[in-house]
C-alpha cells in the first residue's frame, strides 16, 4: 500500500511538472528605467534548449535561451536609436501560466523587471459553436 501511494504521489509530481511549458506564445511586459513595453515572444523547446521569436514595437527578430526546471533564460536584438541592443532575461514559473524575473539590457548597464503571461492555445478544428 506505502509503494501505491508513492507510485501516486510521483504521478502527480510528473504531472505538475509538465504543466509548466514554456513551449507556446507569452506576452511579456517589461518596467526597465520608468518605461513600460510590451512584446510577444514565441517559444520552441528542444531538451534544455529554447528557441523561438520575440516581436515588440521595434520588430520582430529571434530569441535563444535555455531551460532548467523552473529557471529560464533567453536573450534578444533590438533596434534601438540606430544600434542594436540584447535583452537577457532571467526568471522562473510563479504559476503554470505565469514567469517573472529580471531584464538586462546591453551595453547599457540597465536593468529592471518582467512579467509573462501564457496566451491560450489557438483553437484548431474551427467550431462555431456547432453541436459539441
Amino acid at each position: 500500500m506505502k509503494r501505491l501511494y508513492s507510485l501516486i504521489f510521483l504521478a502527480a509530481l510528473t504531472t505538475m511538472a509538465a504543466d509548466r511549458s514554456i513551449v507556446g506564445s507569452w506576452k511579456i511586459s517589461i518596467n526597465v528605467a520608468g518605461e513600460s513595453h510590451e512584446t510577444a515572444c514565441t517559444f520552441a523547446q528542444d531538451g534544455e534548449k529554447l528557441t523561438g521569436t520575440c516581436k515588440g514595437e521595434a520588430g520582430e527578430g529571434p530569441l535563444a535561451g535555455t531551460i532548467q526546471g523552473e529557471k529560464i533564460t533567453w536573450h534578444h536584438d533590438v533596434p534601438y536609436n540606430g544600434d542594436t541592443i540584447t535583452l537577457t532575461y532571467t526568471g522562473t514559473f510563479s504559476s503554470d501560466t505565469q514567469i517573472k524575473g529580471d531584464v538586462a539590457v546591453a551595453p547599457f548597464d540597465v536593468a529592471g523587471d518582467f512579467t509573462g503571461e501564457k496566451m491560450p492555445a489557438a483553437e484548431k478544428g474551427g467550431d462555431k459553436g456547432g453541436d459539441k
